[in-house]
């Protein structure tokens, strides 16, 4: 069991739950991974900057209404203010990390949005801010550290929740040496980074093995002793068909909620009719994810 929570941290986290006091969050911050989403062009060219704000602008519009929270990415996404689009009681998210990213290929790493200020939190009516960091066991957790905390005293100034994810990678890059080694990362980095402080720990779904759930809340129950705070689980790294019964296992092992991009909307990307494509396949499998969380998750009492 988590222990229980400030009455500000309660505050700050109300504004990216549901009323039953889980997290049915939905990332829409992807930038170079959601290029290489697209097509490439009859020339070769990769999907361009005003390529990616469309998608952005049509999934806030179309998929909003269903989730607790959405989170948007400054360049692509808030470059004009908070969305007209967003969905009234959706709190925004806001991503204070630059990517380093080559199109088509994995985040390198990350670093601090010097433009996430005060001032543009307050211009967009954050509700959260979230930052992502890689992780492996050789790379500095001074240097981790020294990325995350100024993220969470930003959020704390500025008087919304700090969400803070980690995605874990081998030191060279190449694949775990199985799905055992990976997980072991997983709650390793939430052993180092949940104790810096976020209101919010993102992590990616421990005990997962592909179209193999059977480990994944006895992990999930490691990892809530591990974080001792409010967590969620991402996508990434699940495959789609398994992703609503993962979070079903994640929140019997203590989750809170999931916070998700690519399960919901990632094959909808390119197509000719977009709008009606999130509307037929990725509205649909949103509010049962919603409904899982809802289901599964209620208000401390």
């Amino acid at each position: 069991m988590n222990p229980p929570a400030s009455t500000a941290q309660n505050d700050v986290r109300r504004r990216i739950q549901n009323p039953e006091g889980g997290y049915a969050m939905l990332a829409l911050d992807q930038r170079e991974s959601l290029r290489a989403m697209f097509p490439v062009r009859a020339d070769g060219s990769w999907a361009t900057d005003e390529d990616l704000r469309t998608f952005k602008a049509e999934a806030v519009r179309e998929l909003t209404p269903l989730a607790s929270a959405v989170l948007l990415d400054r360049e692509h996404a808030l470059s004009d203010g908070r969305p007209a689009a967003l969905a009234e009681g959706c709190g925004l998210i806001v991503a204070a990390d630059v990517l380093h990213q080559v199109t088509g290929q994995p985040v390198s790493h990350s670093s601090i949005d010097e433009e996430v200020t005060l001032e543009f939190l307050s211009s967009v009516g954050a509700d959260a801010v979230k930052f992502l960091v890689m992780w492996n066991e050789r790379d500095s957790a001074a240097e981790r550290a020294d990325l995350i905390q100024p993220i969470i005293e930003l959020s704390r100034r500025a008087g919304v929740a700090s969400l803070v994810e980690a995605v874990v990678q081998t030191p060279a890059g190449e694949p775990f040496a199985d799905d055992g080694a990976r997980n072991e990362a997983i709650l390793a980095a939430a052993a180092e980074i949940a104790p810096l402080g976020p209101d919010v720990y993102k992590a990616q779904v421990p005990g997962y093995s592909t179209g193999d759930l059977s480990r994944v809340e006895e992990n999930a129950r490691r990892l809530s002793e591990i974080v001792g705070t409010d967590w969620v689980v991402l996508s990434n790294g699940v495959q789609k068909e398994d992703f609503a019964d993962a979070v079903t296992a994640a929140i019997r092992g203590g989750a809170s909620g999931f916070l998700a991009g690519r399960a919901i909307w990632a094959d909808v990307v390119g197509r000719v009719d977009t709008v009606a494509a999130l509307r037929s396949v990725s509205a649909p499998r949103l509010q049962n994810l919603r409904q899982i969380v809802e289901d599964g998750v209620s208000v401390d009492s």
